[in-house]
């Protein structure tokens, strides 16, 4: 890729960056008032899963040096949201199905979840406080300011308009690195296939958030196939992280029956999940 092209693409970037940095700075003010809401931080956590994937649609035109200053940034404002999230799906979603999938005499996996919900929302409390005092330090709004800082030379490399072969090309590489990372997803370990979901998280946010901004449009069909590619490798993950979690926190293995119900949804996800790679092999990258 030529010099020209880059500086023809950098100020796309650019403004994506500067949209996303607006969009945090009102959540962030949002975290900061007396009462937030759980909406408040999904919407901080979704913007912010965004700006990051801009790095990697947009690596291949960016400098190294501003590559290996900000990633690393984003990805530590990112983990610190890590622990409220995990806690949210386990109350939820995990807990409230394996109760439900109980029978009416397992008084023992009643007890056990009975303790793990109550141990999850003291938890999760006590790590949505600590994540509210964090994101009100100074330094992650100056993080925005310098940011914004950082990209403002990018408007002036002139250019921009559409680029709808870069854009395609993008859509290519992120195909490839989802299908790589998600061979064999009925016996791949779970943290492979958590790799696999971040891909098709990347290339879902590459359609939805940076596709326009580069004058293309992906089809509703192959949005909703990543979408649905994305929740059933979630479940895989969530199931190989969730239960370990609230087990460590109850200080009890969990009964016998609430470990098959969430190998079974794995189990259950890993299919849903070869099926829809198989699409995605079949299918190019529109």
């Amino acid at each position: 890729m030529s010099k020209h092209s880059h500086a023809a693409i950098r100020p796309i970037f650019a403004h994506i960056v500067d949209e996303h940095v607006a969009s945090l700075r009102g959540t962030l003010s949002r975290l900061a008032a007396p009462n937030p809401t759980d909406e408040d931080l999904h919407q901080f956590r979704v913007t912010l899963r965004r700006l990051r994937s801009a790095w990697v649609t947009f690596g291949p035109v960016l400098p190294c040096r501003f590559m290996t200053q900000w990633k690393p940034r984003l990805r530590a404002l990112a983990a610190s949201t890590g622990p409220v999230r995990e806690w949210d799906v386990l109350l939820s979603d995990w807990l409230p199905a394996a109760r439900h999938g109980l029978a009416a005499d397992d008084e023992a996996a009643r007890a056990w979840l009975d303790e793990a919900e109550r141990k999850s929302r003291e938890a999760r409390r006590r790590d949505w406080e600590s994540l509210r005092a964090e994101l009100a330090a100074q330094d992650v709004p100056q993080a925005l300011v310098d940011l914004e800082c950082a990209v403002a030379a990018f408007k002036r490399d002139g250019g921009a308009g559409s680029q709808p072969r870069f854009a395609r090309s993008r859509a290519s590489a992120l195909r490839k690195k989802l299908i790589r990372r998600g061979r064999r997803p009925k016996r791949a370990s779970a943290p492979r296939l958590h790799r696999a979901r971040i891909a098709a998280k990347q290339w879902r946010y590459l359609y939805e958030a940076f596709y326009p901004a580069l004058g293309v449009c992906a089809p509703k069909r192959y949005r909703a196939q990543l979408r649905k590619l994305q929740d059933a490798l979630g479940d895989v993950h969530d199931a190989e992280v969730a239960l370990g979690r609230v087990a460590r926190l109850v200080r009890a293995a969990p009964p016998a029956s609430i470990v098959s119900t969430f190998h079974k949804r794995a189990a259950a996800a890993r299919k849903r999940a070869a099926k829809l790679l198989r699409w995605v092999r079949d299918h190019r990258a529109p």
